[in-house]
């Protein structure tokens, strides 16, 4: 009987230590993103809900993540939204579901906190589309922003 409360009292210890060990992804802005990390799906679900507001107008929505080792994404945050509305959640959905592999550079499998912008609905026109992709640009996030 001791011995499993020793155990049980090293337990949390340990966890503890462990996320002590863990140190901040690196931050890689979108445009360098695809050096470290290469998305594996062509197209990606999203959970659309059948209500909401603004779900069917032309909008953005910017993301930020992790991307963890394993290729998985973690720490997914809605960073802007345009309109605003329900498009966020879609957004994040659409994060949630992303899995990327390493590239030759990235061997070591480095995480890396990064961000995308979405688009939902866009129009025909190159120009109009362009506007409203702008409408959600960030140029810098830090690891603190997650």
């Amino acid at each position: 009987m001791s011995r499993c409360i020793l155990l049980v009292l090293l337990l949390p210890g340990f966890v503890f230590a462990q996320s002590m060990d863990q140190t901040p992804p690196r931050v890689v802005v979108p445009d360098k993103l695809s050096g470290w990390w290469q998305m594996m799906a062509s197209s990606v679900e999203a959970d659309v809900p059948n209500m909401g507001r603004n779900l069917n107008v032309p909008g953005c929505a910017t993301v930020s993540f992790v991307i963890e080792k394993d290729g998985s994404t973690s720490t997914v945050k809605v960073q802007k939204v345009v309109p605003t509305g329900d498009l966020g959640k879609v957004g994040a959905s659409v994060a949630h579901g992303l899995h990327f592999e390493p590239t030759a550079f990235n061997a070591g499998r480095e995480r890396v906190f990064s961000w995308l912008i979405f688009p939902f609905n866009l129009p025909s026109d190159a120009a109009a589309r362009s506007a409203v992709m702008r409408q959600c640009a960030i140029d810098h996030l830090e690891w603190k922003d997650r």
